[in-house]
């Protein structure tokens, strides 16, 4: 398939190497109340949480619109925190391979996918690696964005202000590896 890495495809979450962080990322749309949102982990080699955040918004945008957006997030944050040796994993082939891919989509989506590409190039001496794992590796940000089905617009967690179902989550993935 094109625009494929070896390091794609990972069913399980794995924790990163020493001095490095993963971000896991993923969007959900609720048609019901017409809003998405999206949502981020992070953590350290040890898999301990360093921040996750989840945003709300109003609208109906296509699940790769969702998720571009999320990844775009993401990436601001990097930009903005000074972050480095970072992993960013999102469970969207599509928009992954959109964002390796060099080619131009003239469209809302296409629009962001080049905002990601730009930034991620004035974070290129910043080593990050951006991969594509399966929705089962990606539990932990995917119950980010399900858990307030936008009833709360934006939400911060740190390591002491974690609830107990979403600390079972984190748990549960460290064990699967």
């Amino acid at each position: 398939m094109a625009y494929m890495n070896q390091e794609d495809g990972d069913e399980h979450w794995h924790t990163p190497m020493i001095n490095r962080v993963k971000i896991n990322v993923d969007a959900a749309i609720f048609e019901q109340t017409n809003c998405y949102s999206h949502a981020f982990v992070i953590r350290d080699h040890e898999g301990k949480l360093i921040e996750a955040r989840s945003s709300c918004m109003r609208g109906q945008p296509n699940p790769d619109l969702a998720e571009a957006l999320g990844i775009k997030e993401v990436l601001s944050w990097v930009q903005e925190n000074d972050c480095r040796n970072t992993i960013i994993e999102s469970d969207c082939l599509q928009v992954v391979q959109a964002i390796r891919s060099s080619l131009t989509c003239f469209s809302y989506l296409g629009r962001v996918i080049k905002e990601c590409r730009d930034i991620l190039a004035r974070l290129s001496h910043k080593n990050l690696s951006f991969r594509f794992v399966k929705r089962s590796a990606n539990r932990v940000a995917h119950y980010l964005a399900i858990l307030y089905r936008c009833s709360i617009a934006d939400r911060v967690w740190r390591v002491g202000d974690v609830h107990s179902e979403f600390y079972h989550v984190l748990l549960a993935d460290l064990q699967r590896e």
